[in-house]
């Protein structure tokens, strides 16, 4: 691959596992892509080298994943990618000659704030332990919660500006508010735009916005458009938290508990329906939500910040 000589090149360096045995050496190099993309072997682990210049400035994993992709149509083992650093290299043929370099993120927090945020962190695990156990047996009597708060994780790991992530919200939202084969995008949107206004969100600007959420990810299913510079897709996962810690007040209800589990969330969809149309209903629905809402209230910082020997300093703990 020609390269100008002023221009600047970076070699970023991957690990993959899981696409060789350990043990298995290779006997030379091997390029998946000539000039661009290189294997190499170094004692057990099977290093990627990508070529980068400064059009491609970012550690652009995706161009190495469609190579995985292809492995598991025809392999058993699950490959993963792991990213190991990156740095500048003089010129295209000393791909894979460079240091490797650790490029993962470590936030260094001030002396000061540690100390702060470790007088509470027991109380922060504890809050953890005591949610958990309040609610773990709705979680595990009522399947589509358990779907919902499973396709929510991961969609917190992947992150909602990525499509698998977006989708993995949208799958969750989808398991609490839809009960069937139609309709879905009208009866998510209305269903969560009113059930979120009774907690003094947006109701119309919640329902518009996953109307337009819910054509994203028809979009980007069935690969008719790009979505990736929607600049608001954070309220998807704002939304779909709020909506699940909204389902697990509601179904702590006993006289709820009492409904089969067949006809629960139905039952449930229902009520929420016919509170739309029926004031006392809704005021009821509303009251109950706040009262347990409380439950999910935070006692404890979630910022610390102040002076330390190096300065101002603000960190959000959790």
């Amino acid at each position: 691959m020609e390269q100008k000589e002023d221009k600047l090149l970076y070699q970023w360096n991957f690990i993959i596992s899981g696409l060789i045995p350990e043990q298995v050496k290779l006997r030379r190099k091997v390029w998946l892509k000539k000039g661009e993309l290189l294997l190499d072997k170094k004692g057990e682990d099977l290093h990627a080298y990508l070529l980068g210049n400064e059009d491609r400035q970012t550690c652009d994993e995706k161009r190495i994943i469609p190579y995985l992709w292809m492995s598991s149509l025809i392999s058993n083992n699950s490959a993963e990618l792991n990213n190991n650093g990156g740095c500048v290299i003089s010129s295209a043929d000393k791909l894979g000659t460079g240091p490797i370099l650790s490029c993962s993120f470590s936030m260094q927090i001030p002396d000061e704030a540690v100390n702060a945020i470790e007088s509470y962190a027991n109380r922060f695990l504890n809050y953890i332990g005591k949610l958990h156990d309040k609610y773990i047996d709705i979680i595990n009597d009522n399947e589509f919660i358990s779907i919902a708060l499973d396709y929510f994780y991961e969609s917190e790991k992947k992150f909602v500006y990525t499509d698998e992530g977006f989708i993995s919200a949208m799958i969750s939202l989808e398991s609490l508010f839809n009960e069937g084969p139609s309709d879905i995008k009208y009866k998510l949107s209305h269903r969560a735009a009113f059930l979120l206004g009774l907690c003094s969100i947006d109701s119309i600007e919640t329902f518009e916005n996953l109307k337009k959420f819910y054509n994203l990810r028809s979009n980007i299913v069935h690969g008719d458009e790009k979505t990736s510079n929607a600049p608001d897709r954070y309220l998807v996962s704002h939304y779909t938290r709020k909506a699940i810690t909204i389902f697990l007040i509601l179904l702590s209800n006993h006289k709820r508990q009492e409904i089969g589990k067949k006809k629960r969330k139905k039952g449930l969809l229902n009520e929420i329906d016919y509170a739309m149309f029926d004031l006392n209903r809704r005021s009821s629905l509303k009251q109950e939500i706040n009262k347990g809402l409380k439950n999910f209230k935070l006692t404890i910082p979630r910022t610390f910040e102040g002076s330390g020997k190096n300065g101002e300093y603000r960190t959000t703990a959790w």
